[in-house]
C-alpha cells in the first residue's frame, strides 16, 4: 500500500522554504483535518470535479518535498466535491487512461500542498500518464474505496483530464463566514482574510495551482479581475473583492475577502488572469458558490 500523504507532511517544510510568500510570515506545511466535518456534506454528491493534466515529464526539482522519484515525473491534480479522508487515501485509488486505450497505475498521491482545514478535496496524482501530444491521458477513474470526510465512497467515479496545453479554470467555491470556531491564521502561509474588515469569504479552488500572468502571486493588481454576484435580500449585485487571501502556499485555493453582506451564488474570473505551472492561461471561467454550512 502506498500511502503518501502522512510521510510528506513531515518534511513539506522544504517546499515552503522557496515559496514567494505574501505579507504573511512563513510556517510549517502539514495535514490539518478540521475539527468538525460540514453535516451539509452529507446531502452532497461524492464525485471528481475535474482532472487536470498539469504537467507532462516536467514536474520540477523542488517536487522531491511531495514525492522523492517526482522530479521529470507528470502531475495531474484532481479536485473533488468534498474533502477527502486522508486515512483512505492510496495511490492503488485511482487509474488513468490515455488516448491510445493504455491503463497507467499511480505512482504516488498526495494532498499536499492544501492540507488546511476544508482544503483537503484536491489530490495530486504523480506518476506517468503517457506523453503529449501522442498519447495524452483522456480520462482518470477511482477505483479503490477513497471514502470522503463525510463517509461518502468515491469509487467508479470517472472523470476526463482537462488537456495539458489548456489554462487553468475554476473547480469548485464554496462561502463561509469567521464563526467563534473557525480555525482562524492571522499569520503564517496561507493566512486568512483580516478578520475584522471581512463580511463573506469565498474560497475559490482551481484545478491546479496558479500564480498571477507576471509569474508573481496573485494579489491586488487581480482584484479587479475577480466579479462575485452577490444576492442581497431581493436584490443581485456584482461585488468585487477588496482583498484576496489565503496565498503564498503554492497550492490551488485562493479566498476572496468581500466587505459586503450577502450570500455569494457565483464567482468569475476574466480570462488572462492566473497561469498554471506550465505558463498556459485560464480561460474566461466562472462557476457556482455554494455554502460551506
Amino acid at each position: 500500500m502506498n500511502r503518501m500523504y502522512f510521510p510528506l507532511a513531515q518534511w513539506a517544510w522544504f517546499l515552503v522554504s522557496i515559496l514567494v510568500l505574501s505579507g504573511c510570515q512563513q510556517a510549517r506545511r502539514e495535514i490539518r483535518l478540521s475539527a468538525t466535518v460540514p453535516e451539509i456534506e452529507k446531502n452532497r454528491e461524492a464525485k471528481i470535479l475535474t482532472a487536470f493534466f498539469g504537467l507532462d515529464n516536467a514536474l520540477p526539482q523542488r517536487s522531491r518535498a511531495l514525492y522523492f522519484k517526482a522530479p521529470g515525473k507528470d502531475g495531474m491534480p484532481i479536485v473533488f466535491s468534498q474533502e477527502v479522508d486522508p486515512s483512505t487515501l492510496e495511490a492503488s485509488d485511482f487509474e488513468v487512461y490515455t488516448q491510445s486505450g493504455d491503463t497507467f497505475g499511480v505512482e504516488a498521491v498526495t494532498l499536499l500542498p492544501a492540507e488546511e482545514e476544508f482544503e483537503l478535496r484536491t489530490a495530486l496524482l504523480i506518476g506517468d500518464y503517457g506523453n503529449h501530444p501522442d498519447n495524452p491521458p483522456i480520462s482518470v477513474k477511482i477505483v479503490g474505496e477513497l471514502m470522503s470526510r463525510a463517509g461518502k465512497n468515491f469509487k467508479g467515479q470517472i472523470q476526463e483530464v482537462i488537456p495539458l496545453e489548456e489554462g487553468p479554470i475554476l473547480s469548485y467555491a464554496e462561502y463561509f463566514t469567521f464563526t467563534e470556531d473557525y480555525p482562524y491564521v492571522a499569520e503564517g502561509v496561507g493566512c486568512d482574510c483580516p478578520r475584522a474588515s471581512t463580511e463573506m469569504v469565498v474560497k475559490a479552488v482551481w484545478a491546479g495551482g496558479v500564480r498571477a500572468t507576471n509569474g508573481e502571486e496573485l494579489g491586488d493588481a487581480e482584484l479587479d479581475r475577480f466579479e462575485v454576484t452577490m444576492v442581497q435580500g431581493n436584490d443581485t449585485s456584482v461585488v468585487k473583492p477588496y482583498q484576496l487571501a489565503d496565498l503564498g502556499d503554492n497550492d490551488n485555493n485562493i479566498d476572496l475577502c468581500l466587505n459586503v453582506p450577502g450570500i455569494p451564488i457565483k464567482v468569475a474570473v476574466k480570462e488572462h488572469t492566473a497561469i498554471d505551472p506550465r505558463d498556459d492561461q485560464n480561460p474566461k471561467t466562472d462557476i457556482e458558490v455554494v455554502s460551506r454550512w
